[in-house]
């Protein structure tokens, strides 16, 4: 709204110089006649409009898909002469009880 407002403020100041004061504020304020900051300030309201759309159908999906890895393999040590790859496991533990559920949003 401090953007906004400011636009308007700049937009009644640069009108008032070259038409009466009536005539700015009636450009100003109509919709029709919007300056360069207007514009951006729209184009960023949209944008975030339509952020928080796609972030409220994510929440309401609610899906979460789990991939079971069955191995996991380490790229080929390179060795240098002064020292040595420390030795490793490379198995892993494999879980089958589900992850704990979240508390209900809102």
């Amino acid at each position: 709204m401090l953007l906004q407002s400011t636009a308007w403020t700049g937009m009644l100041i640069s009108r008032s110089i070259h038409a009466s004061v009536s005539e700015a504020l009636e450009t100003t304020f109509d919709g029709q006649h919007p300056c360069r900051m207007c514009s951006a300030i729209a184009d960023a309201k949209q944008t975030e409009q339509q952020s928080e759309k796609n972030m409220e159908l994510l929440k309401k999906t609610g899906e979460s898909k789990f991939i079971e890895m069955a191995a996991i393999s380490a790229p080929e040590p390179v060795l240098n002469a002064r020292e040595e790859w420390p030795v490793c496991s490379l198995s892993a533990v494999s879980r089958i009880e589900t992850p704990p559920t979240p508390p209900p949003l809102g």
